[in-house]
């Protein structure tokens, strides 16, 4: 599971990658609403991410 995780995150940066070639600057406007309203969602993600870690390592 941590392998489609990675790759669903990787994929949502391309993506993000992409869009920054227009005018507006996407990723850090992304990045201060992640850093001032810390969403359940991106907190979620990041658990879940090192959650699968810690159970491959046992």
């Amino acid at each position: 599971m941590n392998f489609f995780i990675r790759l669903k995150y990787a994929l949502l940066m391309s993506l993000l990658a992409l869009l920054e070639i227009g005018p507006i600057p996407i990723a850090p406007i992304i990045g201060l609403l992640i850093i001032i309203f810390l969403p359940r969602w991106f907190k979620d993600a990041v658990d879940r991410m090192y959650h699968s870690n810690d159970s491959r390592k046992k």
